[in-house]
């Protein structure tokens, strides 16, 4: 499948201070072309972490790693996991050292909890649902 421009400009704005942050609808989901881009950028396998039930030290251990080496996490279903979403734009914006070649990908439902200063720092996209996908 071909990397749809679109990600490619997305990924062109975003830094390794600058994550990008993926609204998700029904039925959308931005990791296979984010993988897709990663090949292409020699940055695969990206690390996936699905939010959630004792998923934040999980997720704090892969931005850590992901920070010295250069990698791209994958942060999903952000949602269910806002607790981490607050302490995140302080990890971004203190940790001192953290390689230019790192990239934070997040995917969220649309929801009044996520944290503004998070939101403020992020590249927003929002991902219409693949045709066909009428929400119910």
């Amino acid at each position: 499948a071909p990397v749809t421009d679109a990600i490619v400009d997305i990924y062109e704005e975003s830094t390794s201070r600058k994550p990008i942050l993926y609204l998700l609808t029904a039925g959308s989901d931005p990791s296979f072309s984010i993988d897709e881009l990663a090949k292409k950028r020699k940055k695969f396998p990206t690390d996936k972490v699905s939010m959630g039930e004792g998923q934040e030290k999980v997720a704090r251990e892969k931005n850590n790693a992901a920070f010295l080496t250069g990698g791209w996490v994958i942060l999903q279903n952000s949602h269910l996991g806002i607790g981490y979403m607050n302490e995140l734009e302080d990890v971004i914006l203190k940790t001192s050292e953290i390689d230019e070649a790192f990239r934070l990908w997040i995917t969220c439902e649309i929801t009044q909890r996520f944290p503004i200063g998070l939101l403020q720092i992020c590249i927003k996209v929002t991902l219409e649902p693949p045709a066909g996908l009428k929400a119910g």
